[in-house]
């Protein structure tokens, strides 16, 4: 049975590393294969992942957009993880599903529970604004360089 999804007018969404956008009324679209594919909701562009848990999603997202460049990704990913999981040992059981998820190759789902950390991220530094500058410092590392971000 084909995924259908119903695109408004000027909404974009990323297929397979290709951002399409709806440039008429609403439009309903039949996906009949196994594809990569992100709504313009569910997508952060590189300058707004500016948090741990923005990067680890947005490295996640690379992945599963971009799988051509799995070894690129995979490892950056690892780091980022251990790195929030020693800082954040409270999120464990989220960083644990995170990476069985990407081990299982199940990209899709491994996005859905980093939403997670930004949720339970953007509920600390509402409680206290200072959280947004404390903590962990993750930067991409030496001699990774993440592909340009698709401008949305």
């Amino acid at each position: 049975m084909p995924l259908t999804i119903n695109l408004k007018p000027r909404e974009k969404l990323i297929l397979n590393g290709v951002v399409i956008e709806n440039s008429g009324p609403v439009a309903k679209i039949l996906i009949h294969t196994n594809a990569a594919l992100l709504r313009e909701k569910d997508i952060i562009a590189e300058d707004k992942a500016n948090t741990p848990a923005r990067r680890i999603y947005f490295a996640i997202q690379c992945q599963y957009l971009f799988a051509g460049k799995a070894d690129q990704f995979f490892g950056q990913i690892d780091r980022l993880l251990a790195e929030y999981r020693q800082a954040k040992p409270e999120a464990a059981g989220v960083v644990a599903d995170i990476r069985r998820l990407l081990d299982e190759d199940q990209f899709y789902r491994a996005l859905k529970s980093a939403k997670q950390l930004i949720q339970l991220e953007e509920g600390a530094i509402a409680t206290n604004p200072s959280a947004a500058s404390a903590g962990v410092t993750l930067d991409p590392g030496p001699g990774v360089t993440l592909p340009p971000a698709h401008k949305l």
